[in-house]
């Protein structure tokens, strides 16, 4: 994200109704309003840690203004607690003209103190400032476990990402002995990352809608994952789940929303890009791939489905099978617009490449989730595990290629294809290599500064 998009505080969600507003097509916004909070922010990704990382190095030193009007100096910013309880203990912060000993609690929302339950939680009896990055609103105090308040300290986030950045990451060759068991280990953690956000989210949205927004979005690729996203946005689920849709049309409308008809409702609002993907990849066929899978799966209940499959089947690959194949779609084979530079039809059903990023993104999670929730302690669980440690993915991420020639590993060792490896590698780059925190990055600190670089 470039630094131009900083100060945007709209939502995709957001943008979705704003843009809907615009264009005239108020008549679909009904049917959005049980789905839009199932999509991220579009801000910068910022971690807590780094937010802490900061206060640490350099803005406890400035003097700033409490929601109360009262002046806030810091004397000292405090011990950092990488444990249990307040980010940090005994501080020393002058609030007004009186000085205050105790912890300080970082968090980017001022909800997020009441959200994480400080308010009930006896640890943190002892905060005497509350530091926020994102505008608290009417939230200028917070309440403490035994009644009383302490001051909200906003800090924008833009103050953090003006600091001088002081570290980058070590170009060294790893020892892959010790290299990839460790990415692996923090590939769990961004598994775990998907796994509850479908937990989370599915006590107010069906399995199937969270299904179908992963398989519309990795139908996206790298170009066109917003146009999916829109395109999922403006199909009728509600419809769909009534079963209010003919089912010879589901696979037309589809097409019609994407623009990719004649009549096509959505030409002027999807700027569809081709270019840097191959024909198997163009989105109308990819479109055209979904139209048909919703024919196929629909009035059904596919996650339960496919949970119950995965249960009692020992070979998954003939449930992904299941999944995956769609009948031909005449529809489309009249009116495709691109992809048709041979006779013979292409195929519509997606490559192993893209079976397997729905697979391992999208539906082992929500099985996942919904193992949690129905607390299923069957062999599904350990099976889970197994496919997620054994998958290997038919080519390298071009990132995750780079991560690993900064660190010299061969491009012919064939761990850099497992999957979960490559998790590993996203979830450091996500919360350490892009957060200015080299300096508690694990693969960092196997660096031997003797040995030569790569």
């Amino acid at each position: 994200m470039c630094i131009t998009e900083l100060d945007r505080r709209f939502t995709f969600a957001e943008e979705i109704r704003i843009f809907c507003c615009i264009t005239g097509d108020e008549m679909y916004l009904h049917h959005f309003q049980t789905y839009l909070q199932l999509f991220e922010p579009r801000e910068a990704y910022v971690s807590e840690l780094r937010l802490q990382h900061a206060w640490k190095e350099e803005l406890w030193k400035r003097q700033y203004i409490s929601g109360n009007g009262r002046t806030i100096r810091v004397i000292c910013p405090g011990k950092h607690n990488f444990s249990d309880g307040p980010d940090f203990l005994d501080a020393r912060v002058f609030i007004g003209d009186k000085l205050y000993s105790g912890d300080i609690e970082i968090h980017h929302y001022a909800a997020d103190w009441y959200a994480h339950g400080h308010h009930k939680d006896a640890s943190y009896k002892h905060c005497v400032l509350h530091v926020v990055f994102y505008p608290p609103g009417n939230s200028r105090q917070a309440c403490r476990e035994n009644g009383k308040v302490i001051p909200v300290c906003y800090i924008p986030v833009t103050e953090v990402f003006a600091l001088p950045r002081k570290e980058k990451c070590l170009v060294f060759y790893a020892d892959p002995k010790q290299y990839f068991p460790l990415l692996m280990d923090y590939g769990w953690h961004r598994v775990e990352q998907k796994v509850s956000y479908f937990y989370q989210h599915q006590s107010r949205l069906p399995h199937d809608i969270m299904l179908y927004w992963g398989v519309f979005k990795a139908c996206g690729y790298q170009y066109n994952k917003e146009n999916m996203i829109r395109l999922f946005l403006a199909f009728p689920w509600e419809d769909y789940h009534a079963r209010r849709i003919p089912e010879k049309t589901i696979a037309q409308h589809l097409l019609q929303l994407a623009g990719f008809t004649k009549n096509g409702s959505g030409s002027q609002k999807i700027r569809w890009f081709y270019s840097g993907t191959r024909p198997a990849h163009f989105p109308d066929r990819r479109v055209a791939w979904l139209g048909g899978l919703l024919g196929k799966h629909y009035g059904k209940s596919i996650s339960n489905i496919l949970y119950r499959s995965i249960s009692e089947n020992a070979s998954w690959h003939s449930v992904f099978n299941m999944f995956f194949d769609v009948p031909s779609i005449p529809y489309w084979q009249r009116h495709y617009q691109q992809g048709n530079k041979t006779p013979k039809t292409p195929t519509l059903t997606p490559g192993l490449a893209i079976q397997q990023e729905i697979i391992l993104n999208t539906i082992i999670p929500l099985m996942e989730a919904i193992r949690l929730k129905r607390k299923d302690e069957s062999g599904i669980k350990i099976a889970i595990r197994e496919y997620i440690s054994n998958a290997y993915i038919p080519h390298p991420y071009g990132i995750v290629q780079k991560f690993h020639q900064q660190h010299g590993i061969s491009k012919h060792d064939a761990r850099q294809k497992n999957w979960l490896a490559s998790q590993g590698v996203l979830y450091i780059k996500d919360n350490f290599c892009t957060q200015e925190l080299q300096s508690c990055c694990p693969i960092c600190a196997m660096a031997d500064r003797d040995k030569k670089t790569p």
